[in-house]
Protein backbone atom coordinates (compact mmCIF):
# COMPACT_ATOMS: atom_id res chain seq x y z
CA UNK A 1 0.00 0.00 0.00
CA UNK A 2 1.29 3.45 -0.82
CA UNK A 3 1.19 6.52 -3.05
CA UNK A 4 2.46 6.81 -6.60
CA UNK A 5 3.78 10.19 -7.80
CA UNK A 6 4.18 10.78 -11.55
CA UNK A 7 5.62 13.63 -13.66
CA UNK A 8 3.08 15.92 -15.30
CA UNK A 9 3.59 17.28 -18.79
CA UNK A 10 6.70 15.22 -19.54
CA UNK A 11 7.30 12.27 -21.80
CA UNK A 12 8.61 9.02 -20.35
CA UNK A 13 9.79 6.45 -19.74
CA UNK A 14 11.07 7.80 -16.43
CA UNK A 15 13.31 6.43 -13.71
CA UNK A 16 11.38 4.79 -10.87
CA UNK A 17 12.33 5.52 -7.25
CA UNK A 18 11.34 3.43 -4.21
CA UNK A 19 10.82 5.49 -1.06
CA UNK A 20 10.70 3.43 2.16
CA UNK A 21 9.75 5.88 4.89
CA UNK A 22 11.31 4.93 8.23
CA UNK A 23 9.93 5.37 11.74
CA UNK A 24 8.28 8.76 11.40
CA UNK A 25 5.01 9.09 13.28
CA UNK A 26 2.89 9.37 10.13
CA UNK A 27 4.89 6.93 8.07
CA UNK A 28 4.72 7.63 4.35
CA UNK A 29 2.42 10.61 5.01
CA UNK A 30 5.01 12.46 7.14
CA UNK A 31 5.54 16.13 6.29
CA UNK A 32 7.48 18.26 8.78
CA UNK A 33 10.82 20.12 8.81
CA UNK A 34 12.77 17.13 10.15
CA UNK A 35 11.50 14.79 7.44
CA UNK A 36 9.02 14.86 4.58
CA UNK A 37 8.30 11.82 2.47
CA UNK A 38 5.73 13.84 0.51
CA UNK A 39 8.20 16.59 -0.41
CA UNK A 40 10.71 13.99 -1.53
CA UNK A 41 8.29 12.17 -3.81
CA UNK A 42 6.72 15.32 -5.27
CA UNK A 43 10.18 16.69 -6.06
CA UNK A 44 11.17 13.43 -7.75
CA UNK A 45 8.06 13.71 -9.96
CA UNK A 46 8.78 17.35 -10.78
CA UNK A 47 12.33 16.35 -11.75
CA UNK A 48 11.03 13.72 -14.16
CA UNK A 49 10.97 10.53 -12.10
CA UNK A 50 8.17 8.25 -10.89
CA UNK A 51 8.23 7.92 -7.10
CA UNK A 52 6.51 5.25 -5.04
CA UNK A 53 6.23 5.73 -1.29
CA UNK A 54 5.01 2.52 0.34
CA UNK A 55 4.18 1.47 3.86
CA UNK A 56 6.51 -0.25 6.24
CA UNK A 57 4.58 -3.12 7.81
CA UNK A 58 2.00 -2.00 10.34
CA UNK A 59 1.98 1.66 9.23
CA UNK A 60 -0.92 3.56 7.65
CA UNK A 61 -2.65 1.08 5.32
CA UNK A 62 -0.41 -1.93 5.98
CA UNK A 63 -2.84 -3.56 8.40
CA UNK A 64 -2.27 -7.28 7.86
CA UNK A 65 0.16 -7.53 10.79
CA UNK A 66 -0.93 -6.83 14.38
CA UNK A 67 1.61 -4.02 14.89
CA UNK A 68 4.76 -2.67 13.30
CA UNK A 69 7.03 -4.05 16.01
CA UNK A 70 5.64 -7.56 16.03
CA UNK A 71 7.92 -10.44 17.02
CA UNK A 72 7.10 -14.12 16.57
CA UNK A 73 9.56 -16.75 17.75
CA UNK A 74 7.52 -19.47 16.09
CA UNK A 75 7.41 -17.42 12.92
CA UNK A 76 11.17 -16.94 13.00
CA UNK A 77 11.58 -20.72 12.63
CA UNK A 78 10.11 -20.24 9.16
CA UNK A 79 11.68 -16.86 8.36
CA UNK A 80 8.49 -14.94 9.15
CA UNK A 81 9.82 -11.59 10.44
CA UNK A 82 8.94 -7.96 9.91
CA UNK A 83 12.28 -7.40 8.17
CA UNK A 84 11.53 -10.27 5.80
CA UNK A 85 8.06 -8.91 5.04
CA UNK A 86 9.33 -5.37 4.49
CA UNK A 87 12.14 -6.50 2.22
CA UNK A 88 9.71 -8.70 0.31
CA UNK A 89 7.40 -5.69 -0.06
CA UNK A 90 10.33 -3.70 -1.46
CA UNK A 91 11.07 -6.44 -3.98
CA UNK A 92 7.42 -6.54 -5.03
CA UNK A 93 7.45 -2.73 -5.26
CA UNK A 94 10.24 -3.02 -7.82
CA UNK A 95 8.06 -5.44 -9.78
CA UNK A 96 5.25 -2.89 -9.61
CA UNK A 97 7.37 0.00 -10.85
CA UNK A 98 8.82 -2.06 -13.67
CA UNK A 99 5.31 -3.01 -14.77
CA UNK A 100 4.35 0.63 -15.41
CA UNK A 101 4.46 1.83 -19.01
CA UNK A 102 5.99 5.17 -18.03
CA UNK A 103 8.86 3.66 -15.98
CA UNK A 104 12.20 2.67 -17.46
CA UNK A 105 12.80 -0.79 -15.91
CA UNK A 106 16.58 -0.27 -16.16
CA UNK A 107 16.52 2.88 -14.02
CA UNK A 108 15.22 1.85 -10.59
CA UNK A 109 16.51 3.63 -7.49
CA UNK A 110 15.84 3.61 -3.76
CA UNK A 111 16.24 6.11 -0.93
CA UNK A 112 15.06 6.41 2.66
CA UNK A 113 16.21 7.54 6.09
CA UNK A 114 16.32 5.91 9.51
CA UNK A 115 14.46 2.58 9.22
CA UNK A 116 13.89 3.53 5.59
CA UNK A 117 17.67 3.89 5.28
CA UNK A 118 18.09 0.37 6.64
CA UNK A 119 15.52 -0.90 4.17
CA UNK A 120 17.30 0.98 1.36
CA UNK A 121 20.64 -0.74 1.81
CA UNK A 122 19.05 -4.09 2.70
CA UNK A 123 17.00 -4.36 -0.47
CA UNK A 124 19.84 -2.92 -2.55
CA UNK A 125 22.10 -5.67 -1.19
CA UNK A 126 19.79 -8.43 -2.46
CA UNK A 127 18.24 -6.74 -5.52
CA UNK A 128 20.48 -6.09 -8.56
CA UNK A 129 17.58 -4.26 -10.23
CA UNK A 130 18.24 -1.27 -7.97
CA UNK A 131 20.80 0.74 -9.92
CA UNK A 132 21.22 3.80 -7.64
CA UNK A 133 20.77 4.04 -3.88
CA UNK A 134 20.89 6.75 -1.22
CA UNK A 135 20.61 5.44 2.36
CA UNK A 136 20.32 8.34 4.79
CA UNK A 137 21.37 8.55 8.47
CA UNK A 138 21.60 4.82 9.07
CA UNK A 139 24.90 3.25 8.04
CA UNK A 140 26.76 2.97 11.33
CA UNK A 141 29.52 0.70 12.58
CA UNK A 142 28.17 0.75 16.14
CA UNK A 143 24.37 1.09 15.89
CA UNK A 144 22.62 -1.43 13.68
CA UNK A 145 18.99 -0.31 14.00
CA UNK A 146 16.77 -0.10 17.05
CA UNK A 147 13.62 -1.78 15.72
CA UNK A 148 12.80 -5.43 15.07
CA UNK A 149 12.02 -4.43 11.47
CA UNK A 150 15.74 -3.70 11.05
CA UNK A 151 16.88 -6.87 12.77
CA UNK A 152 16.29 -10.53 12.10
CA UNK A 153 17.85 -13.57 13.75
CA UNK A 154 21.11 -14.49 12.06
CA UNK A 155 21.26 -11.30 10.01
CA UNK A 156 24.50 -9.93 11.45
CA UNK A 157 26.35 -13.02 12.62
CA UNK A 158 29.98 -12.14 11.85
CA UNK A 159 28.96 -9.07 9.81
CA UNK A 160 27.46 -5.61 10.28
CA UNK A 161 25.70 -2.80 8.41
CA UNK A 162 28.85 -1.41 6.83
CA UNK A 163 29.51 -4.68 5.02
CA UNK A 164 25.84 -5.13 4.10
CA UNK A 165 25.71 -1.61 2.64
CA UNK A 166 28.92 -2.27 0.69
CA UNK A 167 27.13 -5.04 -1.20
CA UNK A 168 25.75 -2.23 -3.37
CA UNK A 169 29.18 -1.89 -5.02
CA UNK A 170 29.84 -1.00 -7.78
CA UNK A 171 26.40 0.62 -8.25
CA UNK A 172 26.20 4.34 -7.44
CA UNK A 173 25.42 5.03 -3.77
CA UNK A 174 25.26 8.29 -1.84
CA UNK A 175 25.58 8.14 1.96
CA UNK A 176 24.09 10.99 3.98
CA UNK A 177 24.92 11.30 7.69
CA UNK A 178 24.20 13.68 10.56
CA UNK A 179 26.25 15.10 13.42
CA UNK A 180 23.42 14.52 15.89
CA UNK A 181 22.92 10.78 15.65
CA UNK A 182 24.82 7.50 15.35
CA UNK A 183 26.14 8.42 11.89
CA UNK A 184 28.37 11.15 13.32
CA UNK A 185 31.49 9.13 12.43
CA UNK A 186 30.43 8.21 8.91
CA UNK A 187 32.86 10.54 7.05
CA UNK A 188 35.88 9.10 8.90
CA UNK A 189 34.87 5.50 9.72
CA UNK A 190 32.02 3.97 7.72
CA UNK A 191 32.40 5.82 4.43
CA UNK A 192 36.13 5.04 3.98
CA UNK A 193 35.43 1.36 4.67
CA UNK A 194 32.67 1.24 2.06
CA UNK A 195 34.70 3.24 -0.43
CA UNK A 196 37.54 0.72 -0.09
CA UNK A 197 35.15 -1.95 -1.39
CA UNK A 198 34.11 0.26 -4.30
CA UNK A 199 37.76 0.81 -5.15
CA UNK A 200 38.23 -2.94 -5.53
CA UNK A 201 35.86 -2.58 -8.50
CA UNK A 202 37.63 0.52 -9.78
CA UNK A 203 34.43 2.41 -8.93
CA UNK A 204 35.55 4.86 -6.27
CA UNK A 205 33.76 7.66 -8.14
CA UNK A 206 30.42 5.89 -7.72
CA UNK A 207 30.19 6.33 -3.96
CA UNK A 208 30.04 9.68 -2.16
CA UNK A 209 29.03 11.11 1.19
CA UNK A 210 27.86 14.30 2.89
CA UNK A 211 27.12 15.18 6.50
CA UNK A 212 24.61 17.74 7.78
CA UNK A 213 24.67 19.59 11.09
CA UNK A 214 21.41 18.24 12.47
CA UNK A 215 19.75 15.59 14.58
CA UNK A 216 18.44 12.35 13.10
CA UNK A 217 16.61 13.49 9.96
CA UNK A 218 15.80 13.46 6.29
CA UNK A 219 15.45 17.23 6.12
CA UNK A 220 15.61 19.59 3.14
CA UNK A 221 19.41 19.89 3.29
CA UNK A 222 19.86 16.11 3.31
CA UNK A 223 17.38 15.77 0.46
CA UNK A 224 19.27 18.31 -1.66
CA UNK A 225 22.36 16.10 -1.72
CA UNK A 226 20.23 13.14 -2.73
CA UNK A 227 18.39 14.98 -5.56
CA UNK A 228 21.67 15.93 -7.18
CA UNK A 229 22.92 12.33 -6.95
CA UNK A 230 19.87 10.87 -8.69
CA UNK A 231 19.92 13.66 -11.27
CA UNK A 232 23.55 12.80 -12.04
CA UNK A 233 23.04 9.10 -12.59
CA UNK A 234 19.46 8.94 -13.88
CA UNK A 235 18.99 12.26 -15.69
CA UNK A 236 22.55 12.81 -16.86
CA UNK A 237 22.99 16.25 -15.27
CA UNK A 238 23.60 16.80 -11.55
CA UNK A 239 22.52 20.44 -11.89
CA UNK A 240 18.92 19.33 -12.44
CA UNK A 241 18.78 18.46 -8.75
CA UNK A 242 19.91 21.89 -7.50
CA UNK A 243 16.98 23.82 -6.02
CA UNK A 244 14.58 21.15 -7.21
CA UNK A 245 12.38 21.21 -4.11
CA UNK A 246 9.63 23.85 -4.09
CA UNK A 247 6.43 24.50 -2.16
CA UNK A 248 3.41 22.30 -2.79
CA UNK A 249 -0.15 21.80 -1.58
CA UNK A 250 -0.33 19.37 1.33
CA UNK A 251 -3.30 17.07 0.79
CA UNK A 252 -5.25 15.83 3.86
CA UNK A 253 -4.06 12.49 5.16
CA UNK A 254 -7.44 10.88 4.43
CA UNK A 255 -7.11 11.65 0.73
CA UNK A 256 -3.70 9.98 0.66
CA UNK A 257 -4.84 6.78 2.36
CA UNK A 258 -5.78 3.57 0.54
CA UNK A 259 -8.09 2.47 3.36
CA UNK A 260 -9.03 5.75 5.10
CA UNK A 261 -11.13 4.10 7.81
CA UNK A 262 -8.78 1.15 8.29
CA UNK A 263 -11.11 -1.45 6.76
CA UNK A 264 -9.36 -4.00 4.58
CA UNK A 265 -11.04 -5.68 1.60
CA UNK A 266 -13.16 -8.73 2.37
CA UNK A 267 -11.13 -11.92 2.47
CA UNK A 268 -7.81 -10.24 3.31
CA UNK A 269 -5.74 -12.52 5.51
CA UNK A 270 -4.13 -10.95 8.55
CA UNK A 271 -2.48 -11.74 11.86
CA UNK A 272 -2.05 -15.43 12.62
CA UNK A 273 -3.67 -16.39 9.31
CA UNK A 274 -0.97 -14.41 7.50
CA UNK A 275 1.77 -16.21 9.41
CA UNK A 276 0.14 -19.56 8.60
CA UNK A 277 -0.11 -18.70 4.91
CA UNK A 278 3.57 -17.74 4.93
CA UNK A 279 4.51 -21.03 6.62
CA UNK A 280 2.36 -23.04 4.22
CA UNK A 281 4.14 -21.47 1.27
CA UNK A 282 7.55 -22.26 2.75
CA UNK A 283 6.46 -25.85 3.45
CA UNK A 284 5.34 -26.30 -0.15
CA UNK A 285 8.71 -25.12 -1.44
CA UNK A 286 10.46 -27.46 0.98
CA UNK A 287 8.26 -30.44 0.02
CA UNK A 288 9.21 -29.90 -3.62
CA UNK A 289 12.80 -30.86 -2.69
CA UNK A 290 11.85 -34.42 -1.60
CA UNK A 291 14.41 -36.55 -3.49
CA UNK A 292 13.15 -39.06 -6.04
CA UNK A 293 16.37 -39.41 -8.05
CA UNK A 294 20.08 -39.35 -7.25
CA UNK A 295 20.34 -35.96 -8.97
CA UNK A 296 17.58 -34.52 -6.77
CA UNK A 297 19.24 -35.96 -3.69
CA UNK A 298 22.53 -34.26 -4.59
CA UNK A 299 20.67 -30.99 -5.10
CA UNK A 300 18.91 -31.39 -1.74
CA UNK A 301 22.24 -32.15 -0.06
CA UNK A 302 23.97 -29.14 -1.61
CA UNK A 303 21.17 -26.66 -0.92
CA UNK A 304 20.26 -27.86 2.57
CA UNK A 305 23.83 -28.19 3.82
CA UNK A 306 24.52 -24.63 2.71
CA UNK A 307 21.36 -23.40 4.44
CA UNK A 308 22.03 -25.32 7.65
CA UNK A 309 25.58 -23.99 7.84
CA UNK A 310 24.22 -20.44 7.63
CA UNK A 311 21.37 -21.06 10.07
CA UNK A 312 23.52 -22.84 12.65
CA UNK A 313 26.74 -20.91 12.08
CA UNK A 314 28.52 -24.27 11.97
CA UNK A 315 30.99 -25.60 9.42
CA UNK A 316 33.07 -28.71 8.93
CA UNK A 317 36.64 -27.93 10.10
CA UNK A 318 39.55 -29.37 8.20
CA UNK A 319 41.34 -31.87 10.48
CA UNK A 320 44.63 -29.95 10.24
CA UNK A 321 42.94 -26.89 11.77
CA UNK A 322 42.04 -28.74 14.97
CA UNK A 323 43.90 -27.77 18.13
CA UNK A 324 44.08 -30.53 20.74
CA UNK A 325 45.35 -30.22 24.30
CA UNK A 326 45.95 -33.77 25.52
CA UNK A 327 46.69 -34.69 29.12
CA UNK A 328 48.32 -37.73 30.68
CA UNK A 329 46.61 -41.13 30.44
CA UNK A 330 45.32 -42.27 33.81
CA UNK A 331 45.18 -46.04 34.38
CA UNK A 332 42.07 -47.17 36.27
CA UNK A 333 41.02 -50.65 37.34
CA UNK A 334 39.27 -51.65 34.12
CA UNK A 335 39.87 -48.77 31.75
CA UNK A 336 42.16 -45.88 30.87
CA UNK A 337 41.10 -42.26 30.58
CA UNK A 338 42.74 -39.14 29.18
CA UNK A 339 41.64 -35.49 29.44
CA UNK A 340 41.43 -33.60 26.14
CA UNK A 341 40.42 -30.10 25.11
CA UNK A 342 39.61 -29.37 21.48
CA UNK A 343 39.41 -26.18 19.48
CA UNK A 344 39.92 -24.71 16.01
CA UNK A 345 42.61 -22.35 14.81
CA UNK A 346 41.06 -18.89 14.96
CA UNK A 347 37.81 -20.34 16.28
CA UNK A 348 37.96 -19.06 19.87
CA UNK A 349 36.34 -22.27 21.06
CA UNK A 350 37.47 -24.85 23.61
CA UNK A 351 35.63 -28.14 24.05
CA UNK A 352 36.61 -30.16 27.16
CA UNK A 353 36.32 -33.91 26.95
CA UNK A 354 37.48 -37.24 28.30
CA UNK A 355 38.83 -40.06 26.16
CA UNK A 356 38.10 -43.51 27.56
CA UNK A 357 40.20 -46.42 26.33
CA UNK A 358 40.05 -50.17 26.96
CA UNK A 359 42.85 -51.50 29.15
CA UNK A 360 46.00 -52.74 27.50
CA UNK A 361 45.50 -51.80 23.84
CA UNK A 362 44.70 -48.93 21.50
CA UNK A 363 41.24 -49.44 19.95
CA UNK A 364 40.70 -49.33 16.20
CA UNK A 365 37.01 -48.48 16.61
CA UNK A 366 36.16 -45.07 18.10
CA UNK A 367 32.88 -43.59 19.26
CA UNK A 368 32.01 -39.95 19.87
CA UNK A 369 29.40 -40.00 22.63
CA UNK A 370 27.28 -36.86 22.97
CA UNK A 371 24.92 -36.57 25.93
CA UNK A 372 22.54 -33.71 26.58
CA UNK A 373 24.04 -33.19 30.04
CA UNK A 374 27.62 -33.67 28.87
CA UNK A 375 30.16 -35.99 30.45
CA UNK A 376 28.17 -36.05 33.68
CA UNK A 377 25.35 -37.89 31.92
CA UNK A 378 27.78 -40.66 30.93
CA UNK A 379 29.44 -41.15 34.34
CA UNK A 380 28.50 -43.28 37.30
CA UNK A 381 27.91 -41.94 40.80
CA UNK A 382 31.63 -42.09 41.59
CA UNK A 383 32.86 -40.10 38.60
CA UNK A 384 33.90 -43.12 36.56
CA UNK A 385 32.44 -44.23 33.23
CA UNK A 386 28.79 -45.17 33.45
CA UNK A 387 27.00 -48.25 32.14
CA UNK A 388 26.98 -47.20 28.48
CA UNK A 389 30.66 -46.33 28.29
CA UNK A 390 31.70 -49.43 30.26
CA UNK A 391 29.76 -51.63 27.87
CA UNK A 392 31.39 -49.96 24.87
CA UNK A 393 34.83 -50.35 26.43
CA UNK A 394 34.16 -54.05 27.10
CA UNK A 395 33.25 -54.41 23.41
CA UNK A 396 36.63 -52.95 22.45
CA UNK A 397 35.56 -49.41 21.53
CA UNK A 398 37.34 -46.21 22.49
CA UNK A 399 34.94 -43.47 23.57
CA UNK A 400 35.31 -39.69 23.55
CA UNK A 401 32.78 -37.90 25.79
CA UNK A 402 32.37 -34.11 25.61
CA UNK A 403 30.98 -31.12 27.45
CA UNK A 404 29.50 -29.12 24.60
CA UNK A 405 29.18 -25.34 24.72
CA UNK A 406 27.38 -24.08 27.85
CA UNK A 407 27.28 -27.59 29.35
CA UNK A 408 29.25 -28.54 32.45
CA UNK A 409 31.29 -25.94 34.31
CA UNK A 410 30.53 -22.46 32.92
CA UNK A 411 33.07 -19.75 33.83
CA UNK A 412 31.57 -17.11 36.10
CA UNK A 413 32.70 -14.37 33.72
CA UNK A 414 30.80 -15.94 30.79
CA UNK A 415 28.24 -13.70 29.13
CA UNK A 416 24.63 -14.40 30.01
CA UNK A 417 22.84 -15.80 26.98
CA UNK A 418 19.32 -14.99 25.85
CA UNK A 419 18.84 -16.81 22.58
CA UNK A 420 15.16 -15.90 22.46
CA UNK A 421 15.93 -12.17 22.50
CA UNK A 422 15.49 -10.75 19.00
CA UNK A 423 18.59 -8.55 19.11
CA UNK A 424 20.80 -11.20 20.69
CA UNK A 425 19.80 -13.60 17.92
CA UNK A 426 20.58 -10.96 15.30
CA UNK A 427 24.27 -10.90 16.22
CA UNK A 428 25.00 -14.34 17.69
CA UNK A 429 24.80 -17.87 16.33
CA UNK A 430 22.21 -20.00 18.13
CA UNK A 431 23.33 -22.11 21.06
CA UNK A 432 22.21 -25.13 19.05
CA UNK A 433 24.62 -24.19 16.28
CA UNK A 434 27.56 -23.77 18.65
CA UNK A 435 26.91 -27.22 20.08
CA UNK A 436 26.69 -28.70 16.59
CA UNK A 437 30.02 -27.02 15.83
CA UNK A 438 31.60 -28.65 18.87
CA UNK A 439 30.42 -32.06 17.66
CA UNK A 440 31.88 -31.41 14.20
CA UNK A 441 35.17 -30.32 15.76
CA UNK A 442 35.36 -33.54 17.77
CA UNK A 443 34.52 -35.68 14.73
CA UNK A 444 37.28 -33.98 12.76
CA UNK A 445 39.72 -34.65 15.62
CA UNK A 446 38.82 -38.34 15.85
CA UNK A 447 39.04 -38.75 12.07
CA UNK A 448 42.75 -38.00 12.21
CA UNK A 449 43.58 -40.32 15.12
CA UNK A 450 46.22 -42.88 14.15
CA UNK A 451 45.18 -46.52 14.14
CA UNK A 452 41.45 -45.81 14.04
CA UNK A 453 39.66 -47.76 11.30
CA UNK A 454 36.03 -46.89 12.05
CA UNK A 455 34.12 -44.10 13.74
CA UNK A 456 30.57 -43.82 15.05
CA UNK A 457 28.59 -40.87 16.44
CA UNK A 458 26.18 -41.68 19.26
CA UNK A 459 23.81 -38.96 20.52
CA UNK A 460 21.94 -39.61 23.76
CA UNK A 461 19.28 -37.59 25.58
CA UNK A 462 19.05 -34.07 24.23
CA UNK A 463 22.32 -34.76 22.45
CA UNK A 464 20.45 -36.96 19.95
CA UNK A 465 18.96 -34.17 17.79
CA UNK A 466 22.18 -32.14 18.07
CA UNK A 467 24.13 -35.11 16.77
CA UNK A 468 21.67 -35.68 13.92
CA UNK A 469 22.25 -32.13 12.67
CA UNK A 470 26.02 -32.47 13.05
CA UNK A 471 26.01 -35.72 11.09
CA UNK A 472 24.09 -33.99 8.29
CA UNK A 473 26.94 -31.48 7.95
CA UNK A 474 29.79 -33.97 8.35
CA UNK A 475 31.46 -35.49 5.27
CA UNK A 476 32.69 -38.50 7.24
CA UNK A 477 31.35 -41.96 6.48
CA UNK A 478 30.79 -42.74 10.16
CA UNK A 479 27.75 -44.58 11.47
CA UNK A 480 25.20 -42.46 13.35
CA UNK A 481 22.92 -43.45 16.22
CA UNK A 482 20.64 -40.85 17.81
CA UNK A 483 18.11 -40.83 20.62
CA UNK A 484 15.16 -38.74 19.40
CA UNK A 485 13.40 -38.68 22.79
CA UNK A 486 10.00 -39.35 21.18
CA UNK A 487 9.83 -35.78 19.90
CA UNK A 488 7.41 -34.98 17.06
CA UNK A 489 9.64 -33.01 14.65
CA UNK A 490 6.65 -31.51 12.83
CA UNK A 491 5.64 -29.43 15.86
CA UNK A 492 7.02 -25.89 16.08
CA UNK A 493 7.06 -26.13 19.88
CA UNK A 494 9.82 -28.74 19.67
CA UNK A 495 12.19 -26.08 18.30
CA UNK A 496 11.59 -23.37 20.88
CA UNK A 497 13.92 -24.82 23.54
CA UNK A 498 17.41 -26.28 23.12
CA UNK A 499 16.66 -26.82 19.42
CA UNK A 500 15.88 -23.17 18.72
CA UNK A 501 17.53 -21.90 15.55
CA UNK A 502 15.69 -19.35 13.42
CA UNK A 503 14.88 -20.62 9.91
CA UNK A 504 15.60 -24.22 10.91
CA UNK A 505 12.09 -25.38 10.05
CA UNK A 506 12.07 -23.53 6.74
CA UNK A 507 15.28 -25.24 5.72
CA UNK A 508 14.36 -28.79 6.64
CA UNK A 509 14.67 -29.37 10.41
CA UNK A 510 15.48 -32.85 11.74
CA UNK A 511 13.54 -34.77 9.10
CA UNK A 512 15.62 -33.48 6.21
CA UNK A 513 18.82 -33.70 8.27
CA UNK A 514 18.22 -37.45 8.55
CA UNK A 515 17.97 -37.68 4.75
CA UNK A 516 21.35 -35.97 4.30
CA UNK A 517 23.09 -38.77 6.22
CA UNK A 518 22.36 -41.35 3.48
CA UNK A 519 23.98 -43.77 2.67
CA UNK A 520 25.74 -43.99 6.06
CA UNK A 521 24.33 -46.41 8.66
CA UNK A 522 21.70 -44.51 10.67
CA UNK A 523 19.72 -45.65 13.71
CA UNK A 524 16.85 -43.39 14.75
CA UNK A 525 16.13 -44.49 18.30
CA UNK A 526 13.33 -43.74 20.74
CA UNK A 527 11.05 -42.36 18.01
CA UNK A 528 7.77 -43.62 19.56
CA UNK A 529 6.59 -43.73 15.93
CA UNK A 530 6.45 -39.93 16.01
CA UNK A 531 9.37 -39.26 13.66
CA UNK A 532 8.20 -39.25 10.01
CA UNK A 533 10.60 -41.27 7.85
CA UNK A 534 9.39 -39.88 4.53
CA UNK A 535 12.54 -37.88 3.83
CA UNK A 536 15.08 -40.37 5.13
CA UNK A 537 13.45 -43.35 3.43
CA UNK A 538 13.35 -41.51 0.12
CA UNK A 539 17.03 -40.60 0.36
CA UNK A 540 18.20 -44.07 1.40
CA UNK A 541 16.08 -45.69 -1.32
CA UNK A 542 17.54 -43.41 -3.98
CA UNK A 543 21.10 -44.48 -3.11
CA UNK A 544 20.16 -48.16 -2.74
CA UNK A 545 20.93 -48.24 0.98
CA UNK A 546 17.51 -48.81 2.55
CA UNK A 547 19.02 -51.56 4.71
CA UNK A 548 21.29 -49.04 6.44
CA UNK A 549 18.36 -47.02 7.81
CA UNK A 550 16.94 -48.38 11.05
CA UNK A 551 14.26 -47.20 13.45
CA UNK A 552 13.79 -48.24 17.06
CA UNK A 553 10.49 -46.87 18.42
CA UNK A 554 11.37 -47.74 22.01
CA UNK A 555 14.08 -46.27 24.22
CA UNK A 556 17.69 -46.95 23.29
CA UNK A 557 19.27 -49.49 25.61
CA UNK A 558 22.90 -50.45 25.97
CA UNK A 559 22.09 -53.84 24.48
CA UNK A 560 20.28 -52.39 21.44
CA UNK A 561 23.10 -49.90 20.87
CA UNK A 562 25.80 -52.59 21.00
CA UNK A 563 23.76 -54.89 18.76
CA UNK A 564 23.39 -52.15 16.14
CA UNK A 565 27.04 -51.16 16.33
Amino acid sequence: TGNLYRPRGKAGPFPGILNPHGHWQKGRLEHQPLASIRARCITFARMGMVAFSYDMVGYNDSLQVPAHRFVSLRGSLWGFTSLALQTWNSIRAIDFLQSLDDVDPQRIGCTGASGGGTQTFMVTAVEPRIKVAAPVNMISAHMQGGCVCENAPGLRTETYNVEIAALAAPRPMFIVSATGDWTVNTPTVEYPAIRSIYELYGAGDKVATAQVQAEHNYNAESRQYMYRWFARWFLGDERLGIGAERDFIVEPDERMRVFPVGKLPAGTIRGFALEKAFKDGVQRRLDALLPSTSEKLEYLRKVTKTRLMHVLGATWPQPDTIIAEVGEIVQAEAWREQPVALGRKGGNDRVPGTLYLPPGHSPTRMILAVHGTGREGLRDGFGGPGETIRALLDAGFGVLALDLFYIGAIPKEAAARNDHDWFWATFNPPLLGQRVQDILTALAYLSRCEGSTSLALVGLGEGGPWSLLAAALSPLSCAVCVDLQAIPPEWDSVYLGSLYAPLLRAYGDLRVAAALIAPRPLLLGNTAHRFPLTWSRAAYQVVGASGKLSEKPGPLTVRSLLSWL
